[in-house]
């Protein structure tokens, strides 16, 4: 059952309009707000929505259009940035593969718990967020860091192990974030402390 109350019920409704659109059925929710809906441990907004997606951005931008009032970031052949109502929305052609099937839950198509720890992997690997390193946290409530560098391994075939125990115990660059709403007490020191400790006993 997703828990509903990490996610607005805006954000939720232009979820289901966009993955209602029979030209993006190939887009699964990721990212923070997946890990919200599935675990229910902070707040979340954006909306990611990955997949297979070869279509012009043109024809992205006239289905988005019909859902609500749109503003456009950036458009590519890859990642395309939008606010829809003003909720950020990434729609990106993403060429890797799914670990698991996705679950589908009250007309959501969300990416699956492995395949966002895969993820939150890489994404800090580029730079991590302060939301990157709390999901990471929760996580490894659920998984060890072992079997989420496993899952890494396997969505990305180009994956750098060494790389990802380094960007686990980088934070300068999230210290200056806000801490997002949290659903259960958690402390900034606490969360780095945590990641620390699990990679020095890796």
């Amino acid at each position: 059952m997703l828990q509903y109350k990490a996610v607005d019920k805006t954000t939720l409704g232009l979820i289901k309009a966009i993955q209602s659109v029979p030209e993006f059925k190939a887009l699964k929710l990721v990212g923070g707000t997946n890990l919200a809906l599935q675990i229910g441990h902070r707040k979340s907004v954006d909306i990611d929505l990955f997949g297979k997606l070869e279509l012009d951005s043109s024809f992205i931008v006239k289905k988005l259009k019909k859902i609500g009032n749109l503003k456009v970031i950036s458009l590519s052949k890859t990642i395309n940035i939008f606010f829809l109502n003003n909720i950020k929305v990434d729609i990106v052609n993403y060429p890797y593969k799914w670990l698991n099937n996705p679950i589908i839950s009250d007309r959501i198509k969300l990416a699956s718990l492995n395949d966002i720890a895969a993820m939150k992997l890489s994404a800090i690997t580029n730079r991590g967020s302060k939301k990157d390193f709390i999901d990471i946290y929760f996580l490894l409530k659920k998984l060890s860091l072992k079997q989420m560098l496993l899952l890494y391994l396997q969505k990305y075939s180009e994956g750098n192990e060494f790389l990802v125990l380094k960007s686990l115990g980088y934070f300068d660059d999230a210290e200056s974030e806000p801490m997002p709403f949290m659903f259960e007490k958690t402390e900034w020191s606490e969360v780095k402390n945590k990641i620390k400790q699990t990679v020095s006993e890796y």
